[in-house]
C-alpha cells in the first residue's frame, strides 16, 4: 500500500471527482447511437488531442512493467513503433476515415466485403477493443491504496468507473479527458523533476543501466524488435483510434489531431520512461508485481499533495481509456453483432448493453492474465495480425475487394492460429513465445506475426482462385 496524507487525498479526492463528475453529467444532444458512439462527428482539435492521447496512453501502469523488463530499449519496443505508424495513419488513412460514411471498422467491412466479414470484424473488435489490460490497472491502483485483494480491486474499480459514463458515451468520455489530459502530463512532470533534483541520475540510475537493461533493445534480440516494431501497426487497426478519427469535426481535424497527438506521445514517453527507469532503481525491494512500480515510486519520491495529483492523473489517464474501449466493444456487439441480425432492436439500448458486457469481459480477462505487457503483446497480437491487411484493403483499395466468405475466413483463420500459438506458449511455460534462432539465441516470436502472415496468405490466394464478385 502506499500511504497517503490528508493533502493528499484531498488533492486526488478533488480531481478525481471532477473526472466523474464531468462525465457522469454529461448528456447526448440527440438521443441517438451516432451520438453515442461518435459525439455527433464534431470533436474540436482540443477534445480530438486531448481524447486521442488520453485513451492511446491508458496502459500507463505498463510502461512502469515493460522498463523493468527492457530498461532503456521500451522507447524502441513501445514507443518508436507507434510514432512510425501514427504518422502513417495521418497521412495514409486519417482523411479516408472521417470521409467515410461508417463509423466502425466492422461497418466498413460490411461496406466493402459483406455481411459475414464484418461479423468476424465485429466479433475481433470486441475482444481488441475489451478493456481488461485498464481494468487490470485500475485494480491495481486501488489495491496500492487499499489493501484488498487484487480480484475486488479490480470489479469494484471497473464497474464503479463504467457507470459514470455508460450512459453518454463518447461525449462523457471526451469532457473527462479534457481533465485527465493536463493532470496526466502534470503528474508525471512532478516525479520526473523532483527525482532529478533529489537523485542524480548518474548515481541512481548506473548500476540498473548495467547489463540487459541499458542495451539498445533491451536484450531482447532482433526478431523481438521486429515483432514489437510491427505491433505498433496496431495505431492503423485499433478501433478507439479509429472511432475518434470517424468523430473529428472534419478530415483536417482528424489528419492534423493524429500529428499533434504523436508529438504529445513522444514527449509523455521521455516522462513515462524516465520515471520508469528511477522507479525500478529506486524502489527495492523490488515489488512482485510490476506494475505497482509507479506508485511505489510515487510513495517515496514526492512529497505530499504531489502524491495525490500524481495518483489524481494516472488513475484518471486508465479510467478514460477503460471507458474509451469498453464503449467501443460495447458499441461493436450493440451496433454490428446485435443490429445488423434484430432491426428491431434499438440500438442505441443495445450498445449500453454492449458497454456492460464488455466490462465484465475485462474484468474476467483481467484476472486470468494478470500482466499487461502479456495482454498487449500476445492477446492484442493475434487480432491486429488478423485485422491488419484486409482493414487496410477496405480503406485504401476497396475495388480490389475478396469475396466476402473467403475475407471472413482469412481473418478467422489467421485468428485463431495466433490464438493457437498464444495458447501453446501458456500450455508449455513459454508465455513470452520464446523460439531459437539457427544460431542458437532465443528470441520472442510474439503472434502478430503468425496471425498476419495466416490471414495475407489466404488473402493472396483467395485473389488468385476466385474470380472477382465470386461468393464462397
Amino acid at each position: 500500500m502506499v500511504a497517503l496524507s490528508a493533502w493528499d487525498w484531498a488533492a486526488f479526492g478533488l480531481l478525481a471527482l471532477a473526472i466523474l463528475v464531468l462525465g457522469g453529467s454529461a448528456r447526448l444532444a440527440r438521443s441517438n447511437v451516432l451520438d453515442y458512439v461518435t459525439a455527433g462527428r464534431s470533436l474540436t482539435l482540443p477534445a480530438f488531442v486531448a481524447t486521442l492521447v488520453v485513451t492511446w496512453y491508458g496502459g500507463i501502469l505498463g510502461i512502469g512493467e515493460s522498463v523493468s523488463y527492457f530498461g532503456i530499449g521500451t522507447w524502441l519496443l513501445l514507443g518508436l513503433p507507434y510514432y512510425v505508424f501514427g504518422v502513417a495513419y495521418s497521412l495514409l488513412l486519417a482523411r479516408r476515415v472521417r470521409a467515410a460514411d461508417e463509423v466502425s471498422i466492422p461497418e466498413r467491412f460490411r461496406t466493402v466485403f459483406g455481411p459475414r466479414s464484418g461479423l468476424v470484424a465485429a466479433t475481433l473488435v470486441v475482444l481488441l477493443g475489451v478493456p481488461a489490460a485498464h481494468a487490470l490497472m485500475l485494480g491495481v491502483l486501488l489495491r496500492s491504496l487499499s489493501g484488498w485483494p487484487i480480484e475486488a480491486s479490480i470489479l469494484v474499480a471497473a464497474v464503479v468507473a463504467s457507470a459514470c459514463f455508460v450512459r453518454s458515451g463518447l461525449v462523457a468520455d471526451v469532457r473527462a479527458a479534457l481533465v485527465a489530459f493536463p493532470l496526466m502530463f502534470a503528474g508525471f512532470i512532478a516525479i520526473v523533476a523532483t527525482c532529478l533534483v533529489r537523485f542524480p541520475p548518474t548515481e541512481a540510475l548506473h548500476s540498473i543501466l548495467q547489463g540487459p537493461r541499458g542495451a539498445w533493445d533491451g536484450g531482447q534480440g532482433p526478431l523481438t524488435v521486429v515483432t514489437f516494431f510491427l505491433l505498433g501497426a496496431w495505431t492503423l487497426v485499433d478501433p478507439g483510434f479509429h472511432q475518434r478519427a470517424a468523430s473529428a469535426a472534419s478530415k483536417d481535424v482528424a489528419r492534423r489531431g493524429v500529428l499533434v497527438a504523436v508529438a504529445c506521445w513522444a514527449f509523455f514517453d521521455l516522462l513515462s520512461i524516465t520515471a520508469g527507469l528511477y522507479a525500478v532503481a529506486l524502489v527495492q525491494p523490488a515489488p512482485d508485481d510490476p506494475l505497482l512500480l509507479f506508485p511505489l515510486l510515487a510513495g517515496r519520491a514526492l512529497p505530499p499533495g504531489l502524491k495525490g495529483l500524481f495518483f489524481a492523473g494516472v488513475v484518471g489517464t486508465v479510467l478514460n481509456a477503460l471507458v474509451a474501449y469498453a464503449l467501443v466493444s460495447g458499441s461493436a456487439i450493440g451496433r454490428d453483432v446485435i443490429a445488423p441480425r434484430w432491426p428491431s432492436a434499438d440500438p442505441l439500448r443495445s450498445s449500453r448493453w454492449g458497454v456492460v458486457i464488455a466490462v465484465l469481459l475485462a474484468v474476467a480477462l483481467a484476472m486470468a492474465v494478470q500482466s499487461v505487457v502479456a495482454l498487449w503483446y500476445s492477446w492484442a497480437g493475434c487480432i491486429v495480425g488478423a485485422l491488419l491487411t484486409p482493414f487496410l484493403q477496405a480503406y485504401l483499395w476497396p475495388r480490389s475487394s475478396r469475396s466476402d466468405g473467403w475475407v471472413a475466413a482469412s481473418a478467422a483463420v489467421g485468428f485463431l492460429v495466433g490464438f493457437g500459438w498464444m495458447s501453446f506458449g501458456m500450455a508449455t511455460g513459454n508465455p513470452q513465445l520464446l523460439v531459437t534462432l539457427p544460431t542458437g539465441e532465443q528470441t520472442g516470436l510474439g503472434t502478430l506475426i503468425p496471425s498476419w502472415a495466416v490471414t495475407t496468405t489466404l488473402l493472396l490466394a483467395g485473389r488468385r482462385r476466385l474470380p472477382s464478385g465470386a461468393t464462397l
